[in-house]
C-alpha cells in the first residue's frame, strides 16, 4: 500500500474508528490503542484490503479489538484481582457502602500473595499463565506461539494452578485438600 494511499484511508476513517472504539470501550486512552492498532493492521494487510471494502473492514477488526480489551479488563479483574484504571467506576458501583474495608485489604495481601507466588514459576510457564488469564489468550494460540500442542499448554496450565495454590496456601481448607491429593 502506498504512504499517500494510507494517509487518505486514515484521514477519512479515523474518526469513526475512534469513535466506534470509545463507544464500545468508554475510555479514551482504550480507544486510541484500538483507532491506532486497526490501522496498524491496515498498514500490514498492505492492499489485500480492496478500497470499497476497507470501511466495513476496519468496523469489524475495531470491534473484534475492543471485544478483547474487555476481555483482558475482565480476566485481569477475575484472576489476578488487579483493578484496571478504566474498570474502577464499574468497581466502585458494584461495591455497596457498608462493604467491609478489612475485607478490602485482605483482597489486596491476596494480591500481594498471587504476584509473589507467580514469581516462584518457571518463566516459561508464569508466562503462559499470564497470557492466558492476564491478557485473555485461548490455550490455542498459546500452544501455536510456543510451538507445543494444546494438551501440553493445559497440563502446563494445571499445574501451575496447582502450584499457585500451594503457593498461596488458601487457608485450612486448601492445605487440607492438598494433603488428602498427595501435593503437599
Amino acid at each position: 500500500m502506498k504512504h499517500s494511499t494510507f494517509t487518505e484511508l486514515l484521514e477519512s476513517h479515523r474518526d469513526r474508528v475512534y469513535t466506534q472504539a470509545l463507544y464500545s470501550l468508554r475510555d479514551a486512552r482504550d480507544a486510541e490503542d484500538v483507532a491506532q492498532e486497526a490501522f496498524l493492521r491496515l498498514w500490514r494487510q498492505g492492499d489485500a484490503v480492496p478500497a470499497d471494502k476497507v470501511a466495513p473492514w476496519l468496523a469489524h477488526v475495531t470491534r473484534n479489538l475492543c471485544i478483547d480489551q474487555c476481555r483482558r479488563r475482565a480476566a485481569t479483574r477475575r484472576h489476578l484481582g488487579v483493578a484496571v484504571p478504566e474498570g474502577m467506576d464499574d468497581l466502585v458501583a458494584a461495591a455497596g457502602a457498608d462493604d467491609d474495608p478489612l475485607r478490602n485489604l485482605d483482597l489486596d495481601d491476596r494480591q500481594r500473595q498471587l504476584v509473589d507466588a507467580l514469581q516462584t514459576l518457571p518463566a516459561e510457564t508464569r508466562s503462559v499463565m499470564l497470557m492466558h488469564y492476564y491478557e485473555g489468550r485461548k490455550l490455542a494460540d498459546i500452544a501455536a506461539a510456543l510451538g507445543k500442542s494444546v494438551s501440553a499448554v493445559k497440563v502446563q496450565v494445571h499445574r501451575a494452578r496447582r502450584s499457585l495454590r500451594l503457593a498461596i496456601g488458601n487457608g485450612t481448607a486448601g492445605e487440607a485438600a492438598a494433603e488428602r491429593r498427595g501435593w503437599a
